[in-house]
């Protein structure tokens, strides 16, 4: 289970209210408000958006890492990159696709889409391939290394 309640730590450090956060990420406030309490969960585009305006990891920013350093992170999300990724992965684990559609309890033909960069990971999903194969969040989709 994904912990969101660091989106509103960190909003709330920064002195940002909900609806300033809202209109940076061009969202309503209520919608906002669902992710961070945990009720829905933020898709990828936005939880880089907020890592990105607040320059903090994508790792810090969900809970898997406690190290709020934020030298040379890349903004924004490359699909390419993070299918690039996310298949490296998959073949450094000698997994096929099938294997990885199990573990996430998806399609083979989504996990094709994943690596080819021509649709998005959910970030339940990714979360979970993350936390599976103890890799960064944060370098899978290609923001830069976290320093431990």
């Amino acid at each position: 289970m994904i912990d969101f309640t660091r989106l509103k730590d960190i909003r709330e450090d920064k002195d940002i209210s909900q609806n300033k956060i809202s209109e940076i990420l061009k969202v309503n406030r209520s919608r906002y408000s669902l992710w961070e309490l945990g009720i829905n969960i933020i898709p990828l585009k936005f939880l880089c958006e907020f890592a990105d305006y607040f320059n903090y990891s994508l790792d810090y920013v969900l809970g898997l890492s406690n190290n709020s350093s934020h030298k040379n992170l890349i903004k924004g999300l490359n699909l390419k990159i993070l299918g690039n990724n996310l298949k490296a992965v998959r073949i450094k684990n000698k997994l096929s696709q099938e294997n990885i559609a199990d573990i996430l309890g998806v399609t083979q033909a989504c996990i094709t889409r994943y690596e080819k960069g021509l649709i998005c990971i959910s970030t339940s999903n990714l979360y979970k391939f993350c936390k599976e194969f103890k890799v960064s969040i944060n370098e899978i989709c290609g923001k830069g290394k976290i320093e431990k």
